[in-house]
C-alpha cells in the first residue's frame, strides 16, 4: 500500500518566486528516488509563503530510510534549505480503506 508524505513548508514571503524556481530543479532529486510514485508542490492561497509538498511513496521506508539517507536528499535539502523559515512539518498517511494513495 502506498503512503502519502505531507510536508508543510514555510518560507520568507518575499522569496516565493525564487523558491518556486529553485524547487523546480530540486524536485528532480525526489522524483528520481526509489519508490517515488508522484509529487506536487501546492501554494497556500490564504497564507503567502506557506506550501504543502505532497509525495506518494511506494512504502514509508522509501522516504524515511532510503531517500533521507541518499545523496539525492542531501542535494534536495541544500537547494531548498536556505529558503526555509522553520523545519518542514512532515507526516505520512495511508488510505483508510486499503486502496492506493494517488495524486
Amino acid at each position: 500500500m502506498s503512503v502519502l508524505e505531507i510536508a508543510a513548508i514555510e518560507i520568507d514571503t518575499e522569496r516565493s518566486a525564487e523558491f518556486e524556481e529553485v524547487f523546480e530543479n530540486a524536485v528532480a532529486f525526489v522524483r528520481a528516488a526509489e519508490g517515488h510514485l508522484g509529487s506536487r508542490l501546492m501554494a497556500d492561497v490564504e497564507r503567502p509563503g506557506h506550501y504543502v509538498f505532497l509525495v506518494t511513496w511506494r512504502e514509508i521506508g522509501d522516504h524515511t530510510e532510503r531517500f533521507v539517507s541518499s545523496p539525492g536528499f542531501h542535494s534536495f535539502d541544500e537547494l531548498i534549505g536556505p529558503f526555509l523559515v522553520t523545519a518542514p512539518q512532515v507526516s505520512h498517511v495511508a488510505s483508510a480503506f486499503g486502496g492506493e494513495v494517488q495524486l
